[in-house]
């Protein structure tokens, strides 16, 4: 059987095709779940810093997140709950930007350097859809 990214890299040199690499990896993912995996002994909570507050701690261990929820007007539950690392999202923005003549690099370094800016924080896009009733909330913290 073949690891994913055997997959891929036959994919990439052209040795199959889309549809092939889809059923393999879809193969290699059936056969992943068959093999059971013994549970991890559980940890000990780590202990918070002293005194530290939450924006203190996520500025010294330099965690920032992209927060995307779609989540039912009538009830509150949530639909979809995203959350992606801001080094993530600047990797993808990289990359994409790779494969698009749509963006310029000018407008990806102008994105990547609003990413750094500490002071970027909260609702970035906040929407409601009545038709569908569904809000949609993009945040960063």
């Amino acid at each position: 059987m073949s690891t994913r990214t055997e997959i891929l890299e036959m994919l990439s040199a052209g040795k199959i095709d889309v549809a092939r690499a889809t059923e393999m990896l879809g193969e290699l993912h059936e056969t992943e779940q068959e093999i059971p995996v013994p549970p991890e002994p559980p940890r000990p909570p780590e202990a918070p810093a002293p005194h530290a507050p939450l924006a203190e701690t996520r500025e010294r261990n330099g965690a920032r997140w992209l927060h995307i929820q779609v989540s039912d007007l009538t009830s509150g539950r949530h639909r979809v709950k995203v959350h992606v690392p801001l080094r993530l999202v600047e990797f993808g923005l990289k990359l994409g930007a790779r494969f698009t003549d749509e963006v310029d690099s000018n407008m990806i370094h102008d994105l990547t350097e609003a990413l750094h800016d500490r002071d970027l924080t909260g609702t970035l896009v906040e929407v409601e859809d009545l038709e569908d009733n569904e809000r949609v909330h993009i945040f960063v913290e």
